[in-house]
């Protein structure tokens, strides 16, 4: 199977199993929502941007909005002040790059693995945020290197407003038009638990998620 053919049968295999999760959406529907609300329609937020921030808060993250990239830079030096880190690894896109040089610190770019597990804060972009969930879409071809995000115990990300989409569907949609080899979806910071269901913060990934959304 090539490449494309493969990126087809997953997004095949999500709409199907979305299309078979139907019967069962409509039994909670019925279960949980009195006829008196009316038609339950899909997710969408009145304010995107704000109910991104909510929601993201909600699970654990932290989400600041601001005007401009300055007010976004004044953010992040906050940021590095209070954790003191000494040293940050940064994606290569633009807007990180915009910021981190306008900022006296020990930034390293495209770092290694290696080189991640030494960094104190790790600052990337995102493609698309989504606000039903507050999550965040990281496409491996549109941003190098993933790994910024993931290994470093505090993850900062530049977030533009203009790309935080209504929900998941929305965002499925624009992903396929230009599929990516790899997508990282974030919700909040690295979480796991035991066979307990003792949660954990930061044990396979960032402790702490800062979002900054940039132009309300």
């Amino acid at each position: 199977m090539n490449t494309a053919s493969a990126k087809s049968a997953i997004f095949d295999s999500i709409r199907q199993n979305l299309k078979a999760s139907e019967p069962f959406d409509a039994v909670q529907a019925e279960h949980f929502h009195s006829s008196d609300f009316g038609e339950i329609k899909p997710f969408i937020a009145e304010n995107p941007v704000e109910t991104f921030r909510e929601n993201l808060i909600a699970i654990g993250g932290n989400c600041k909005i601001v005007n401009n990239l300055s007010d976004a830079e004044i953010e992040v030096r906050r940021i590095i002040h209070e954790k003191n880190a000494k040293t940050i690894g940064i994606s290569d896109a633009k807007l990180v790059v915009q910021i981190a040089e306008k900022i006296d610190a020990d930034f390293v770019q495209n770092a290694s693995a290696a080189e991640l597990f030494d960094c104190d804060i790790g600052i990337t972009s995102a493609q698309f945020g989504i606000a039903e969930t507050g999550t965040l879409v990281i496409e491996s071809d549109k941003e190098f290197n993933r790994l910024t995000s993931l290994i470093p115990p505090v993850h900062i990300c530049i977030l533009e407003a203009a790309k935080i989409r209504h929900n998941l569907g929305e965002t499925l949609s624009e992903l396929e038009r230009d599929l990516s080899k790899s997508i990282t979806f974030i919700t909040g910071q690295s979480r796991t638990s035991d066979i307990e269901l003792t949660l954990a913060l930061g044990v396979h990934g960032p402790k702490e998620l800062h979002v900054i959304v940039v132009g309300n």
